[in-house]
């Protein structure tokens, strides 16, 4: 083997081996531009939420407020982003049924949205397995997916 050489600072009094990546330029927008690449900046971000949320579809809505749900389960709700603002989101799994619940941060009128895994077909009885560990029964449904149509499948939040 060769010899290895560690340098020693630089001028400027940097450590050795370290090297210095200048600010963002002054005309980038930032990276999360909320569903928009626009601007020069290379960078687009996206959230963690628009990720897993490709992996889910909506299929109902809850009346009790995300808090509620969350101390009940005892799950941790992360606050994230998505094209029309910030959500509050929760993943979990109930016996193998993967569920994701979010509502808008933001709204006057928060609802809660219940996502299913795409992988699983049959909603009526994910809806029971949540509902029952809930421990609450269908009046606490708002909504279901036949009542909203497809307006809404593809839509983080």
């Amino acid at each position: 083997m060769g010899r290895v050489t560690i340098p020693s600072s630089d001028a400027a009094g940097n450590a050795p081996g370290v090297v210095r990546v200048p600010g963002p330029e002054p005309d980038w927008q930032p990276a999360p531009a909320l569903g928009y690449h626009v601007g020069k900046n290379p960078a687009f971000q996206v959230s963690p939420w628009q990720y897993a949320a490709s992996f889910y579809r909506i299929v109902a809505g809850l009346t009790p407020p995300l808090e509620a749900v969350a101390a009940r389960l005892r799950l941790e709700v992360e606050r994230t982003w998505e094209e029309l603002g910030e959500v509050d989101v929760a993943l979990f799994r109930i016996r193998g049924t993967e569920f994701a619940l979010s509502r808008f941060a933001h709204h006057e009128e928060p609802r809660l949205f219940v996502w299913l895994n795409r992988s699983q077909r049959d909603v009526e009885t994910a809806l029971d397995l949540l509902l029952g560990a809930l421990g609450v029964g269908r009046e606490a449904v708002a909504f279901i997916e036949d009542q909203m149509g497809d307006q809404h499948s593809g839509t983080p939040g």
